[in-house]
C-alpha cells in the first residue's frame, strides 16, 4: 500500500525545518535536502510502528493531522514566499511511503 503525505519545508542558510502536516511530524536540519530525507525516514519509522498497532489504534495514528493553525501558517508562508519570488526559502512537497503491513 502506498500512502501520500503533504509536507512543507522552510528556512534559510543552515536552519531548515520540514513538517508533515498529515501526521504532525517535524524535523530540523542544515539544508532542504537534509530535512526532506530526514522527514522521509521519520515517516517511514512512524508507519512501521503504527503497522504493529491494533486496527482501531492504527486508524487514529494515521489521521493525526497538525493543528489547523499550523497547516494554515505553513500554506500561507509558502504562498507568500512564492509571491515575493523567495521560493527557495519555503516549499510544499509530497512524500510517498510504502507500508505493506497497513493494507
Amino acid at each position: 500500500m502506498s500512502l501520500k503525505f503533504r509536507c512543507y519545508a522552510y528556512g534559510s542558510d543552515e536552519n531548515w525545518e520540514a513538517v508533515c502536516v498529515d501526521l504532525d511530524i517535524a524535523v530540523f536540519g542544515a539544508s532542504i535536502s537534509e530535512v526532506e530525507e530526514a522527514l522521509d525516514r521519520c515517516i517511514q519509522m512512524y508507519l512501521e510502528r503504527v503497522a504493529d498497532l491494533p486496527a482501531e489504534e492504527r486508524r487514529r495514528f494515521l489521521t493525526r493531522k497538525s493543528p489547523w493553525h499550523v497547516r494554515f501558517k505553513l500554506a500561507l508562508m509558502t504562498w507568500l514566499y512564492s509571491l515575493r519570488g523567495d521560493g527557495d526559502r519555503s516549499r510544499e512537497f509530497t512524500l510517498r511511503s510504502q507500508v505493506p503491513a497497513l493494507s
